[in-house]
């Protein structure tokens, strides 16, 4: 049998983990959303979590420049 479930974001990974339990053959999921997705979730969690060096839109063309005029 085929069935598509359409699962809240918010939810996602308490989802996943329940579809774990189940034997491997006996479960297949297929993302639909981009391959960017989770690199997308992934730097926003970076950026919340004050890791993520930034720096100011006119500071990084004048650090871009720097580089080309090296």
């Amino acid at each position: 049998m085929t069935m598509t479930i359409t699962v809240n974001d918010s939810i996602a990974d308490k989802v996943m983990a329940f579809l774990n339990t189940f034997p491997k053959e006996a479960v297949k999921v297929e993302q639909s959303r981009p391959w960017y997705t989770d690199e997308v979730k992934n730097r926003a969690d970076e950026y919340r979590s004050g890791k993520m060096e930034t720096v100011p839109h006119n500071e990084m063309w004048e650090r871009i420049e720097r580089q080309i005029e090296a």
